[in-house]
């Protein structure tokens, strides 16, 4: 009887100590900023899969096909609408931020469109087809779209486009390539420019049976076409399919990138669903803020998806409600919002996510105080870390200072001062601004 006693007594003992060694990794692991996010009312919002050649190249391309056959109900209905932005509606969009009020830094809505920067396309040719890389803003003939670089340049130019890194191509490239090498409908898709194929809701870019080599390789030519492409180093990063490990996250921070979006959101290939997964899932991912103190993680705490409900407005007004109760609980409020909303081959589903985007800066604005602020991913981290930020954001040097005290901060000589910085990475010849407390400079470029 006592040695059962002692056996209870032992078990009962090491439960209390794994539900408080849980229970401190979760204390640990929260998150804490060094400014006061209920009064500074800020929104970021962050818009997947730009530059994405695909699903289809336009409205015509499924014609005579099996939609069940190429991707049997693996999303969205409205997705079999998705295809590569043009120039018009990059601009309809920017159109939309820039008659918004602004907000109370006297700054227009930003947006943060996360880009694919490369694409594969089967050609075909006098002896047989090829696959042919293009990288942004490059892009086979089936998605050529005029003027679309241009109006992107002008978008940033205004201070109404703020680029950050989202894949490579938002798939692993051999398991597409094999796919269609097997011919059937992959082979007639890949020639029509319909970038699904059979699995290709398993084929993750960041999957774990994907060597390191490969994902560094594919990581840094797409870091290097971003920098090409938009002048500056990527500052924030969100995984494809929101699929990826520490491996990945490892290869970000080597090349300088800490800042890491929808880190809740995250998934694991191969792991079951249900609650011991999830409170795993909940235990790693607060170990990793324990373990990582140098990498930012933002979370997305408010959901702008209009076009995949029947009551576009009712979402606008979810969202808002969304929005509110992130900045009451003390963090900035980080929307998501994905390409389809805006990027669609149906023009009645472009002008509802419009009139939805329309609706939910109408009811974010406020007077004087109440007013929001609108921040890209690497001004919030450089707040929540250091109380301050710097930021090109088109015309404008835009300096921070969240905090009760005046502060210096530093920028390279290039006005380059997205990139979240550790204490003392400042690079030679960098000007010093003073910064008063609780203030925002906008210094002209």
């Amino acid at each position: 009887m006592k040695r059962r006693t002692r056996t209870a007594g032992l078990i009962g003992a090491l439960g209390l100590g794994v539900i408080l060694a849980t229970g401190a990794i979760f204390l640990a692991g929260r998150d804490r900023s060094a400014v006061d996010w209920r009064s500074l009312r800020a929104v970021a919002f962050e818009s997947d899969d730009w530059g994405l050649a695909g699903f289809l190249p336009d409205a015509q391309a499924l014609s005579g096909l099996d939609r069940d056959a190429l991707a049997p109900g693996r999303f969205p209905d409205v997705y079999w609408g998705s295809t590569l932005e043009d120039s018009a509606q990059v601009g309809a969009l920017t159109r939309v931020l820039a008659a918004a009020a602004r907000g109370r830094d006297g700054l227009p809505p930003v947006w943060q469109p996360n880009y694919v920067m490369g694409s594969l396309s089967w050609e075909d040719g006098a002896r047989g087809g090829r696959w042919i890389r293009y990288d942004w803003p490059e892009f086979s003939p089936r998605y050529v779209r005029p003027g679309l670089p241009e109006a992107v340049d002008q978008a940033i130019g205004m201070g109404l486009w703020y680029p950050e890194y989202h894949a490579f191509t938002h798939y692993d490239p051999l398991r597409r390539i094999e796919s269609v090498a097997s011919m059937g409908i992959a082979a007639e898709a890949a020639r029509r420019g319909i970038m699904l194929f059979p699995g290709s809701e398993g084929a993750r870019e960041l999957g774990p049976w994907r060597s390191r080599a490969e994902l560094e390789a594919e990581l840094d030519a797409g870091l290097a076409r971003f920098a090409s492409a938009f002048g500056r180093p990527v500052g924030s990063i969100i995984a494809p399919d929101y699929t990826w490990d520490r491996r990945c996250e490892s290869l970000w921070v080597s090349r300088g990138v800490r800042v890491i979006q929808a880190k809740r959101e995250q998934r694991y290939v191969g792991r079951e669903w249900g609650t011991v997964a999830r409170i795993r899932k909940l235990v790693d991912q607060r170990l990793d803020r324990i373990l990582f103190p140098g990498r930012v993680y933002l979370e997305r705490n408010c959901r702008f998806e209009p076009v995949q409900f029947p009551d576009p407005g009712a979402v606008a007004l979810r969202c808002a409600q969304e929005v509110k109760r992130a900045w009451a609980a003390g963090s900035p409020a980080v929307v998501e919002s994905h390409r389809i909303n805006f990027v669609h081959t149906d023009p009645r589903v472009i002008r509802a996510g419009l009139e939805a985007l329309e609706d939910l800066l109408a009811e974010l604005d406020g007077p004087g105080d109440l007013a929001p602020i609108y921040l890209t991913d690497i001004e919030i981290a450089g707040l929540m870390r250091n109380g301050t930020s710097s930021c090109v954001r088109g015309p404008w040097l835009v300096l921070r200072n969240g905090t009760r005290s005046g502060r210096i901060l530093a920028v390279d000589p290039g006005n380059a001062g997205e990139r979240e910085r550790q204490a003392g990475e400042e690079p030679p010849g960098s000007r010093f601004f003073l910064v008063p407390a609780g203030a925002v400079l906008l210094i002209p470029r």
